[in-house]
C-alpha cells in the first residue's frame, strides 16, 4: 500500500478537481473559523464544520500533524458516485480528532464523530480519539464512541461507508465495570466505530481496511441492532480486512445481528488486554450474535484473555452460518472452539491452535476448553443446543512444559457435531481434555482424527477410526504456524476422512451477497495453501501437503514486496514491475465496488484499462494463493 503522505495528498487533490463540489480545509495551527475555508485560509474548529451542510462529492480536509478537539457531526450525505470524502493534507503525523479535552464547558462528548441518519462518506487517513473524563449531560458514563453511525428513521437505509488507512486509539467511558457482571459489561458501550440501528432503517454496506486499532476500552468495530431478538431486520454486507488491532480491551470486532459479513486478514494482538486500570479485560478477538452469513477467516489471533470467553474465535447465540477457517490463534486464555446455544452450522475448519485454553478461574474449574458446546443462550437459558456444527481439518497444539503446562476441558452439548480430522496434540506435561470431558450429543460423529500425547482417554475411545502416532511436524520448535506443517513419513498423509456423506463440506453461502465473490464455497485448499481433492483421502490437521511440501508464506498472510507500479498516476493503462507468477487483480473504486478485474500472466508488464473506466481514485488489488499486493491509482 502506498504510504508517502505527500504523494497521498497529491491523488486526493486531483482527484476533487475531477469530481468534488466544494473543499473545505481546516487547521487548528493555522487556522479561523472566520476564513473562507480554503488551503491558504483554513477554518479552525469541528464547530465551524459541524455546521456547514456536506454534499455529494464534497471533500473536507484536515491538516496533518494537528489535533481537533470537540463534535464533528456530519452533517450532509454523499451519492453512490459520488461520495463524501473526510481525510487529510499537509505532512506529518495523522490529524487527531477526539471528543475530549476541549473548551465548551459541557463535558466529554460521547463520540468524536457523529453520523446521524446520514451516508455515502468515506472516512480515510485520520485519528480517532475519545478519552472521556468528564460527564457530559444526558451522556452516560460508560459509553465512548471513536465513530457513532447511527439510523433512527424508519426506512432509511444507510448505505456505503468507507474507513481506510485509519487509527483509533484512546478510547474510554469514565468508569470500569467488572467484566464478570454479565448485565454491566453488556451495557459497557465503548469502541472505536459503532454502527448502530433498530427497528427503522439498516446500515448497508461497509468497509473497513487497512487501519490500526488500539489503546481502546472495550470494542475495535461494534456492529450493533437493537431490535428485537424476533425482528429481521439486521445491518448488512460488512467488510473488516487488513487491519490490525493491538491491546483492545475487549473483543475487536463484534458482529450483533448482522447478515454477511466478512472479516479476514486482520491481525488480532491480545484482545482483553488489561493494561491499566480502565480497560475492561475480557473479550475473544471476533464474536458474533443472532447473526447469518459470517464468513471469519485468514487471520491471527494472539493471547486473548478475560475471565470470560477470551477464546481466539468464537460463536455466540443463535447464529446461522459462521465459517471459521484459516485461521491461527496463539496463546489465547478461554480456548480454542467455543459454539454456544442456538446455533446452525457453526465450522471450525483448517485451523491452527497453539497453547489455547490456559485460564484458571477458581470460580469456573473447566474454564479453559479445547472444544466447548453449550446449550444456553441470553440469561442463562438452556436447551437450546446448536445444531451441525463441524470442527475438522484443524491442528491443535499444546506444548507448554514446566510451571506453564496446562490442561483444557472438553465438553460438547449439541446436536449432531462433527469431529473429524484433526491433529490433538499434548506433550511436555501439558493435556488436551483431562480436566473434563462430556460428551452430550445423541448423534456425535468423531471420526479419523490424530491423537498424540496427553489426550483424555474417553475422548479418544469416541474415535473408531483414530490415529495415535506423532504427526512428525516440519520444525516445532518454530513457535509459530509455518513449524505445525508436515514432514513427508507424517502418518497424517491421506488417513483422513472423505469429504463426503455426512463429513461432506458444509457451503459457504456465497450467493448471499457480492462480498463473497473472492470467497470460496468449498474449501479448495489447507491452511498453507496445498490443494484438496475430493477424489482422494486428505490429509489429517491442517496442512494437505502429501510429499513434505513446505512453504513459508501463509496464504494472504504476507505482502509482496516485489510486485509495483511504476507510475501511479495512470492513463491508458497501469505499468507493472515484479510479477514473476500468475495472479488475479482488481481495479476497485472508493466505494468498494470493482470496477476492472482480470488475470495476469508470469512477466505481464502492464493491465490496459477499460475505456468506460471513470477517472478517479482506485485501488489495485493483486493476489494468488500465496500473495497479497495493492496501491492506489490516479486514473486520469
Amino acid at each position: 500500500m502506498l504510504k508517502k503522505i505527500a504523494l497521498y495528498i497529491f491523488f486526493i487533490t486531483l482527484c476533487s478537481n475531477i469530481s468534488s463540489q466544494n473543499k473545505y480545509y481546516l487547521s487548528t495551527s493555522l487556522g479561523d473559523d472566520n476564513n473562507n475555508g480554503n488551503i491558504n485560509q483554513p477554518w479552525k474548529t469541528l464547530a465551524k464544520i459541524s455546521n456547514t451542510s456536506l454534499g455529494p462529492g464534497d471533500v473536507v480536509y484536515f491538516k496533518s500533524g494537528d489535533t481537533f478537539n470537540g463534535h464533528f457531526e456530519v452533517n450532509g450525505s454523499g451519492t453512490n458516485e459520488e461520495p463524501i470524502v473526510l481525510t487529510s493534507y499537509g505532512s506529518g503525523e495523522k490529524p487527531i480528532i477526539s471528543g475530549s479535552n476541549h473548551n465548551d464547558g459541557g463535558g466529554d462528548y460521547k463520540e468524536a464523530i457523529l453520523v446521524t441518519n446520514n451516508d455515502n462518506i468515506i472516512f480515510d487517513n485520520l485519528e480517532i480519539q475519545n478519552h472521556r473524563t468528564i460527564s457530559r449531560t444526558g451522556v452516560g458514563d460508560l459509553v465512548s464512541f471513536g465513530v457513532l453511525i447511527e439510523v433512527n428513521q424508519s426506512n432509511n437505509n444507510l448505505n456505503n461507508f468507507l474507513f481506510r488507512n485509519m487509527t483509533f486509539k484512546n478510547i474510554y467511558g469514565l468508569y470500569w465495570v467488572d467484566p464478570s457482571n454479565q448485565g454491566a459489561f453488556n451495557a459497557f458501550e465503548v469502541s472505536g466505530i459503532t454502527f448502530k440501528s433498530g427497528t427503522g432503517g439498516i446500515i448497508n454496506n461497509v468497509i473497513i481496511e487497512d487501519s490500526y486499532f488500539t489503546d481502546l476500552q472495550r470494542i475495535g468495530i461494534h456492529i450493533k441492532n437493537i431490535a428485537g431478538k424476533t425482528s429481521n431486520k439486521r445491518n448488512k454486507n460488512f467488510i473488516v480486512r487488513n487491519n490490525e488491532f493491538f491491546q483492545t480491551g475487549g473483543t475487536c470486532v463484534l458482529p450483533i445481528r448482522t447478515e454477511n459479513c466478512l472479516i479476514e486478514n486482520n491481525i488480532f494482538n491480545q484482545p482483553g488486554a488489561k493494561t491499566n486500570d480502565k480497560m475492561i479485560g475480557r473479550g475473544s478477538a471476533v464474536w458474533n450474535w443472532y447473526s447469518i452469513n459470517t464468513i471469519i477467516q485468514h487471520n491471527q489471533s494472539i493471547n486473548a484473555k478475560g475471565i470470560l470467553d477470551s477464546h481466539g474465535i468464537h460463536v455466540d447465540h443463535s447464529n446461522i452460518d459462521t465459517f471459521i477457517q484459516y485461521n491461527y490463534m496463539q496463546d489465547c486464555e478461554g480456548g480454542f472452539v467455543e459454539i454456544l446455544g442456538g446455533n446452525q452450522r457453526a465450522v471450525y475448519r483448517f485451523n491452527i491452535s497453539l497453547n489455547d485454553g490456559w485460564r484458571v478461574n477458581p470460580n469456573w474449574t473447566n474454564s479453559d476448553h479445547t472444544i466447548w458446546l453449550n446449550d444456553k443462550i441470553g440469561g442463562g437459558e438452556s436447551g437450546h443446543p446448536s445444531y451441525d456444527s463441524y470442527i475438522y481439518n484443524n491442528t491443535i497444539v499444546i506444548n507448554k512444559n514446566g510451571n506453564e503446562a496446562f490442561d483444557t476441558a472438553i465438553d460438547i452439548n449439541g446436536v449432531n457435531t462433527r469431529i473429524f480430522n484433526n491433529i490433538f496434540y499434548a506433550i511436555n506435561g501439558s493435556g488436551i481434555g483431562n480436566q473434563q470431558g462430556n460428551y452430550n450429543d445423541p448423534n456425535l460423529m468423531i471420526t479419523n482424527n490424530l491423537f498424540y500425547g496427553n489426550v483424555r482417554n474417553n475422548f479418544k475411545a469416541k474415535d473408531s477410526n483414530k490415529i495415535e502416532v506423532n504427526p512428525n511436524f516440519y520444525d516445532e520448535g518454530r513457535n509459530d504456524f509455518y513449524g505445525f506443517q508436515i514432514n513427508a513419513s507424517s502418518q497424517a498423509i491421506s488417513n483422513g476422512q472423505k469429504y463426503i456423506g455426512n463429513y461432506s463440506h458444509p457451503a459457504i453461502p456465497v450467493e448471499a451477497s457480492s462480498i463473497f465473490d473472492n470467497v470460496e464455497k468449498y474449501p479448495s485448499v489447507d491452511f498453507f495453501g496445498n490443494p484438496l481433492s475430493a477424489d482422494s483421502n486428505p490429509n489429517i490437521g491442517a496442512s494437505n501437503a502429501k510429499n513434505g511440501e513446505i512453504t513459508l508464506t501463509n496464504i494472504e498472510m504476507k505482502r509482496n514486496k516485489k510486485i509495483h507500479v511504476q507510475n501511479p498516476m495512470v492513463y491508458d493503462k497501469v505499468i507493472l514491475q515484479g510479477i514473476d507468477k500468475s495472479y488475479r487483480y482488481s481495479l476497485v473504486d472508493l466505494i468498494g465496488r470493482v470496477q476492472q478485474s482480470g488475470q495476469l500472466k508470469a512477466n505481464q508488464i502492464e493491465i490496459l484499462l477499460n475505456q468506460s473506466l471513470n477517472s478517479g481514485i482506485y485501488v489495485l488489488k493483486i493476489e494468488n494463493e500465496y500473495n497479497s499486493y495493492s496501491e492506489k491509482l490516479l486514473v486520469h
